[in-house]
């Protein structure tokens, strides 16, 4: 009675249900398509500090160089800089990148 209803006659693997024969197997990006995206933070156009960052060029020197004694990393000065004192980009308010000033 199965066959007559057609069942039972192909079987199919997990595997083959999952994806399109000539597709490869997929990593992570679109479902129909090639692309993986273009996401990512964007910087400000404008290349001077905001206007409520107070901090002076000197006393952001002073924190970069503290923190590097305490042995962090430049990505991890700035994001605490960023999370603790306020600075959103050291370049901005100092004019130069944290590996530049250490």
């Amino acid at each position: 009675l199965a066959q007559a209803f057609g069942f039972g006659l192909i079987q199919r693997t997990h595997s083959d249900s999952r994806r399109h024969p000539h597709q490869p197997p997929a990593e992570m990006g679109r479902m129909y398509g090639n692309g993986k995206g273009m996401a990512s933070s964007a910087l400000p156009y404008r290349r001077k500090p905001p206007t409520w960052v107070k901090m002076k060029t000197e006393d952001v020197c002073d924190h970069i160089c503290k923190l590097a004694k305490k042995g962090l990393a430049p990505s991890q000065i700035g994001v605490t800089l960023r999370d603790s004192f306020g600075i959103p980009q050291v370049r901005s308010v100092t004019g130069n990148k944290i590996l530049r000033i250490l």
